[in-house]
């Protein structure tokens, strides 16, 4: 998959459409089509706020890692991480770790929490 096909894929997964990712990227939609289609490479900079709007790392845009996870993943597993240190009183139930079923809950509101936030962010 070329840089192109890969920056096509994830404004479409993240749901923008060419004007709008241009608009959020200070630039203009014949450039990013351009660089859906390959005949030109954003530079450095711009590769970094498309990686940034898009949710995707720049390793997976420039065919580093083939797959790579969303920032959203990253946020959640280290806010897992922080809740489950076992100084961490909300994952302590007398002296005994929560089960799967609740660590599993605990992650899909962490989840929703900040797929809410971003949709509010997107709004402005």
């Amino acid at each position: 998959m070329t840089l192109g096909e890969r920056l096509k894929k994830a404004r479409k997964k993240a749901g923008y459409s060419q004007k709008e990712a241009a608009i959020k990227v200070n630039s203009t939609e014949k450039t990013i089509s351009n660089y859906e289609r390959d005949y030109r490479n954003p530079d450095p900079e711009t590769l970094r706020k498309l990686s940034e709007l898009y949710d995707v790392s720049t390793d997976y845009l420039l065919g580093r890692k083939p797959h790579t996870p969303s920032k959203l993943d990253e946020t959640v597993n280290e806010a897992l991480e922080e809740l489950m240190n076992e100084e961490t009183l909300l994952f302590m139930k007398n002296d005994e770790e929560i089960d799967e079923e609740t660590a599993r809950l605990i992650k899909q509101a962490l989840i929703n929490g900040i797929k809410y936030v971003d949709a509010m962010k997107k709004k402005k």
